[in-house]
């Protein structure tokens, strides 16, 4: 049958349309399936805000990241099946990921934060600050002190860690080089760290992580060079108010130039720019301290969220469906510790695009 040239163009147009139609609707939301004991929960991943911790995440559930069992045995299989939300708190979060059910285990790695915007640059040269001083303890010091049960044999090393046990601060390493300790522990692994980006306060203090910053670039190196007693009546009267409220709200409400002009100084207030915040329903990363994170996580349950945890733990999903799962979950019985008095068990976890 002959088909005229008009309706063959009209064919070869749907065709192209139904073509396009299809191509609209690839699937692109990365998502967890978690089915538990008590039903399931649709989590999605956020992959292109942290792509480092949601990786991690999806090669421990699926088994294709090489892990460690608490025994010592590299494994590659499934990682969370079986394990229980060994920590839950009613109105706060229910947590998991701990391959011994205590919260004291992990895959046998640690890596670092993707809380804030920002980069990876190289970790070397001289240790000019204390956030670069946390930064080398993390990544260099902190694994050898454990490996050795917090006793160096190496003379120097033990000499280093007992002036931080003294001072209670990361602030002998500073001064020092990357490249001497790493020469003292033998070792020549290529050191990076996070470069938060960071974005300048101005004009009203506005919320609390503002305050913090704005006390932290303004308030801390004026009462270090006093010695914790501002001379300025203004100031010591703000610093009191900051004491009393344990926190640096009485801030609020001010400008930042008000406080350099009380100060007398031109230094600047900048913060790092948060990728999200600790929120109803968002899956979190649970960790022991900047940079200490593994495979335990947790999911949170207070409606208002949980934002003294901004910035301090790494946000990589939320619920989408199945947050009912979670808020029963949160009801069950448990012990002084947090426990669930019975186990509520992770069966699997399918990572899948829809």
């Amino acid at each position: 049958m002959k088909i005229s040239p008009l309706k063959a163009c009209a064919i070869a147009s749907a065709a192209l349309l139904s073509f396009l139609a299809g191509c609209s609707k690839k699937p692109t939301t990365l998502i967890a399936r978690m089915e538990t004991t008590q039903g399931e929960m649709v989590i999605e991943l956020f992959e292109e805000k942290t792509p480092i911790t949601v990786a991690n995440f999806v090669g421990l559930a699926e088994g294709s990241k090489t892990w460690t069992s608490p025994d010592g045995e590299e494994k590659n299989e499934p990682f969370y099946n079986g394990l229980t939300f060994h920590r839950i708190i009613k109105d706060f979060m229910i947590q998991g990921g701990c391959p011994l059910g205590t919260g004291t285990g992990g895959p046998g790695y640690q890596f670092q934060d993707e809380c804030f915007d920002g980069s990876v640059v190289p970790l070397e040269g001289e240790i000019g600050d204390p956030e670069t001083a946390n930064a080398v303890f993390s990544k260099l010091l902190r694994p050898h002190l454990m490996e050795h049960q917090g006793q160096s044999p190496i003379e120097d090393i033990a000499a280093i860690f007992e002036e931080m046990q003294s001072a209670q601060s990361v602030e002998p390493l500073i001064g020092k080089t990357v490249e001497e300790l790493q020469s003292l522990l033998g070792s020549e692994e290529k050191l990076t760290r996070f470069q938060p980006t960071l974005t300048r306060i101005t004009g009203e203090i506005e919320t609390e992580e503002a305050a913090n910053a704005t006390f932290q670039a303004l308030f801390m190196p004026h009462l270090q060079e006093h010695q914790g007693e501002s001379p300025i009546p203004e100031v010591a009267a703000l610093f009191d108010e900051i004491r009393a409220a344990n926190s640096p709200t009485p801030l609020i409400g001010k400008t930042v130039e008000e406080l350099q002009d009380l100060l007398q100084t031109e230094a600047a207030v900048e913060q790092p720019n948060l990728i999200a915040k600790v929120e109803y329903g968002k899956l979190c990363m649970a960790n022991s301290g900047p940079d200490t994170n593994g495979s335990q996580f947790f999911i949170v349950t207070n409606a208002d969220g949980a934002s003294w945890l901004d910035g301090k733990h790494t946000v990589f999903g939320k619920v989408i469906e199945g947050m009912d799962v979670a808020l029963a979950i949160q009801e069950v019985e448990t012990a002084s510790d947090d426990k669930p008095v019975e186990d509520v068990k992770i069966i699997g976890v399918t990572i899948e695009r829809i």
